[in-house]
């Protein structure tokens, strides 16, 4: 008697959202839940998109968003988005699926039928197997309660297995000019995405560009040729940065701190100017950020990623900018030297590997490799 109540109780609950593939009606509501409900943290960062849900990060990427509804209501309760973009996998180039966008409206936070609905669209109306046995995605390391719940076992909901650990260095840019010798120009295309494919074939989930790849992302406002910074040797490119302005298509809004962060904020960017942190800016504001993107460079050598990175936040301090991310997994041999020579906060994440029962034996076959990921693209 007791499973079956329970078992009528969850149909009813079921029976009480609906979810569908989102169109462009949805945009209002798409773009009201990203901006209602930041992703928490020692900090709330809402990551928005306006003027509209729909405008491309990258062109040629499948990109789709499940909505959650209230039936009696009709309101908006719950999103996430589910892209499709090609990735070296083991070395080959291959179709990844990336999960983001997971938003429960704050008075439905603990439905987990929402959820569960959403997961279950998304599995019948998107998922394909043959193409995308699992997907790549990103949590918040302190966000407790999101893990908790995600990575538990329950029914209706794929596995999430943890792959990876991940840091967003966010760095103040730096005053000076960048070396004429380091700037890239068109005849560079070629060599520059060839220096792309050698190094990312050898990470795990490292985005695949093509120099048509970077022609496109130019032309719909993303980084060309013009954004690449370069380090040469021996007469070819060993090195290669590029500066990523995605404010045309989506935003970080801080939304609020942790009680003891927010009391402590006016002492920490008073400090700021002397440690060289960046500073805490206030809720609502957003932040004018820049992406340090498309890095690759060959033997992993720690100087001349800290050269690039160097000449990165110069570059971008003379467009305006006043914060550059860059993410990389705690593994990478790069990292130490960069966290050394440059003074940045640290934004934690897990990186999981989703999946449904059809994509177990895909996750279980994956060599082990050291994971790349674009934090533009997270």
């Amino acid at each position: 008697m007791d499973r079956s109540f329970a078992e009528d109780r969850l149909r009813a609950a079921a029976r009480s959202i609906n979810c569908r593939v989102a169109t462009s009606s949805d945009d209002g509501d798409l773009r009201a839940l990203l901006r209602g409900n930041p992703m928490g943290g020692w900090v709330s960062v809402a990551m928005e998109r306006e003027p509209s849900y729909f405008v491309p990060l990258v062109t040629g990427d499948e990109h789709d968003a499940i909505i959650a509804r209230d039936a009696a209501t009709g309101c908006a309760v719950g999103m996430c988005a589910r892209t499709i973009r090609p990735a070296y996998i083991d070395g080959e180039i291959r179709s990844l699926g990336y999960i983001g966008e997971l938003r429960i409206a704050a008075d439905h936070r603990h439905r987990f039928h929402i959820i569960r609905e959403g997961f279950q669209t998304l599995r019948r109306e998107l998922h394909r197997p043959d193409l995308t046995p699992f997907y790549l995605t990103a949590i918040v390391a302190d966000n407790a309660p999101a893990r908790r719940l995600l990575e538990a076992e329950l029914p209706g909901k794929p596995t999430y297995g943890p792959i990876a650990d991940c840091t967003t260095l966010a760095m103040r840019t730096g005053r000076g000019a960048v070396a004429p010798a380091m700037r890239a120009d068109e005849d560079d295309l070629a060599d520059i995405s060839d220096c792309l494919a050698r190094n990312h074939a050898r990470y795990q989930f490292a985005p695949l560009w093509t120099e048509a790849d970077i022609r496109d992302a130019a032309q719909a406002g993303g980084p060309g040729t013009r954004d690449f910074l370069l380090h040469r040797a021996h007469g070819k490119i060993a090195g290669c940065l590029a500066l990523w302005d995605q404010s045309r298509a989506r935003q970080a809004v801080i939304r609020g701190y942790r009680p003891q962060i927010a009391w402590l904020r006016p002492w920490l960017n008073a400090m700021s100017a002397f440690t060289g942190i960046p500073p805490l800016p206030r809720s609502g504001e957003a932040l004018r950020l820049v992406y340090l993107s498309f890095m690759a460079i060959d033997g992993d050598d720690p100087a001349i990623a800290c050269k690039l990175v160097a000449a990165g936040l110069r570059e971008a301090r003379r467009r305006g900018f006043d914060l550059a991310l860059l993410a990389m997994a705690e593994d990478n041999p790069m990292l130490p030297a960069l966290r050394q020579s440059f003074r940045a906060r640290d934004y934690r994440s897990k990186l999981y590997l989703v999946h449904w029962p059809d994509g177990r034996e895909a996750v279980e076959d994956l060599a082990t490799r050291i994971v790349h990921v674009e934090a533009g693209l997270l």
